[in-house]
């Protein structure tokens, strides 16, 4: 009878993987297939093994993106969540909403919320796990893709993971590419910040001046856009931020797409800007009080996204970057990721 019993146990576990795997294979073969852009590297999680750590941007949801009564259940670790896509440029797929309630049409992603100590004082935005987190890779090649992916202080390139997303929103990586525009974020400049000195009676810059990078790292020429006050870029304040930050500038707005704005770069051609924050383009609102981000933000993150104009762009060939790209966090004196 205990042989039995073995037998019968053993049976039951391979009988369980051959279905877990025939449903995998069945996602691959059947699913939509979607592409997500990877977010930029968190050093703290470097390559391990025969895998890769994979963070997504719509791995960390924004209070205004949350719906349904997900709201009351934000801090329950494992929490079920959906998260219902939105196409944008070359098959990428961004955040719509996350909502604890199943869409009723449209690609969506099931998760379960997660803990990310990062997100304390983000006013109520939560993080995601899809169970896509993790890219199994060749025995040997992964250390060549982490370097691919740059780091922290040079140019990071996106990993465009490719999935196929069954109907009830179960997500399998099926492949990746890269993106075919890198960034980098480079500090020029920062104040040593005292505690016993009084901001008011500081007559030097308080925020940053940054150096950002945009490298076509495509094997074709490759067109951006960067019109204006730089207004191909914007500063953005990420979800660990303890306040709530909104840009002054209004020069950017609506500001259209001009032949002799635009800007090809040739393969591994760079693009280089120099951002200076202190300077009012940069400026923001926080409680009332308007000024650089040195001055308010404390250790309060930032990126600077550079987004080509998409409503100009939507008939541009693909010869043209459209989209959405994030540098590294940073704060008023430090790169972060």
């Amino acid at each position: 009878m205990r042989r039995i019993f073995i037998i019968v146990c053993i049976a039951a576990q391979l009988l369980v993987l051959g279905v877990m795997a025939g449903k995998r294979e069945f996602i691959l073969a059947t699913g939509e297939r979607i592409f997500l852009r990877t977010a930029p590297i968190d050093p703290r999680d470097p390559f391990r093994g025969d895998f890769v750590r994979l963070r997504y941007d719509i791995s960390t949801a924004a209070p205004e993106k949350i719906r349904g009564g997900l709201p009351e259940h934000g801090t329950k670790k494992g929490y079920p969540v959906y998260a219902k896509l939105a196409m944008g440029a070359d098959d990428v797929y961004s955040l719509d909403y996350l909502s604890d309630e199943e869409p009723g049409d449209g690609i969506f992603l099931r998760g379960r919320l997660r803990r990310d100590w990062r997100l304390t004082g983000g006013g109520n935005a939560v993080a995601v796990d899809f169970g896509i987190e993790q890219l199994f890779v060749e025995q040997g090649s992964g250390r060549a893709i982490e370097q691919r992916r740059g780091t922290r202080n040079g140019l990071q390139v996106p990993m465009e993971v490719e999935l196929a997303v069954s109907a009830g929103g179960t997500p399998v990586i099926r492949d990746f590419r890269w993106s075919r525009l890198g960034m980098g974020l480079k500090m020029l400049r920062f104040h040593q910040r005292d505690r016993n000195v009084n901001l008011d009676d500081v007559t030097e810059p308080l925020s940053p001046k940054l150096e950002i990078t945009l490298q076509n790292v495509s094997d074709a020429p490759l067109t951006i856009v960067d019109p204006g006050n730089h207004c191909g870029f914007r500063l953005r304040a990420t979800l660990r931020v303890s306040k709530q930050y909104s840009p002054l500038y209004e020069g950017c707005q609506d500001w259209p797409l001009f032949d002799d704005k635009s800007i090809t770069l040739a393969p591994g051609e760079a693009y280089t800007a120099v951002l200076d924050l202190s300077e009012p383009r940069w400026h923001i609102e926080v409680d009332g009080k308007r000024g650089e981000i040195g001055r308010y933000a404390n250790n309060d993150s930032f990126r600077i996204v550079y987004q080509a104009a998409l409503a100009d762009l939507s008939a541009a060939d693909d010869g043209v970057w459209k989209g959405e790209l994030p540098s590294s966090a940073f704060t008023a004196f430090r790169i972060v990721d």
